[in-house]
């Protein structure tokens, strides 16, 4: 699945951008402005990334991924009673919250990459 595109893109290379939030043509430029805004071009290229609509695809990988790092605490805390319900449920959504916050911008990122990449004529 590693195999060169282009003779010099991979899907390795363009999973790193998007993590990174750079282009995923020159890997310089950013591709979002502020925390969720996309930029119309890339700051460094110009690459035209206006047409790129990530939708809902980040909020989707983002629920995913917060619920499957969640569910071993959750677990956890459910088969062990440790704390009493009324602070467990606050903490765990709090930490929930944090954690969607903080993915959200990088998930945006790599559907941004992977739209791009998959748009790209050979």
């Amino acid at each position: 699945m590693d195999q060169p595109v282009n003779n010099k893109m991979t899907w390795k290379t363009i999973l790193s951008r998007g993590i990174k939030r750079r282009c995923p043509k020159c890997g310089q430029g950013k591709v979002l402005k502020g925390y969720l805004t996309q930029e119309k071009s890339c700051t460094n290229c110009d690459e035209d990334l206006e047409n790129i609509r990530a939708d809902d695809g980040p909020a989707w990988m983002t629920i995913l991924l917060t619920g499957h790092l969640l569910a071993p605490f959750i677990h956890y805390a459910i088969m062990h009673d440790s704390f009493p319900l009324q602070y467990e449920l606050p903490i765990i959504l709090a930490i929930a919250t944090v954690t969607a916050l903080a993915l959200l911008p990088f998930c945006k990122g790599i559907f941004i990459a992977i739209i791009w990449f998959t748009r790209q004529k050979d």
